[in-house]
């Protein structure tokens, strides 16, 4: 019994199938490829990236130093910002170090956007 029962659900399934195939053949049947300049083409990814803060130009506050004591600043800053220990990722960690000495020293981010 269950032999006869197994070829019946067979047959439904075979029969289920090529009526779904046959269904879809009819739908689409007169059907034109679309031309290939329709076809819009993939844009390149964007030059942006998240994990890269836009870099700010620094001033001193309350007075302008020489470049010289800023060249100096941004060396330790640089050298604190690269030791600093943490889990995360490094360009995140280095960049909030490094804002954070500059702040230290007296420098104020103003960003060119």
């Amino acid at each position: 019994m269950s032999r006869r029962l197994s070829g019946f659900v067979m047959t439904l399934i075979s029969g289920l199938a090529l009526a779904a195939c046959a269904f879809d053949e009819a739908l689409l049947g007169d059907a034109a490829p679309l031309p290939s300049e329709a076809v819009p083409l993939p844009r390149p990814a964007p030059k942006f990236s998240a994990a890269a803060p836009a870099l700010p130009n620094w001033r001193h506050l309350p007075e302008p130093v020489s470049a010289q004591q800023f060249a100096q600043d941004k060396a330790r800053c640089t050298k604190v910002a690269n030791s600093t220990p943490g889990v995360g990722s490094p360009e995140i960690k280095f960049y909030l170090a490094f804002t954070n000495c500059m702040h230290s020293e007296g420098y104020e981010a103003s960003s060119s956007l």
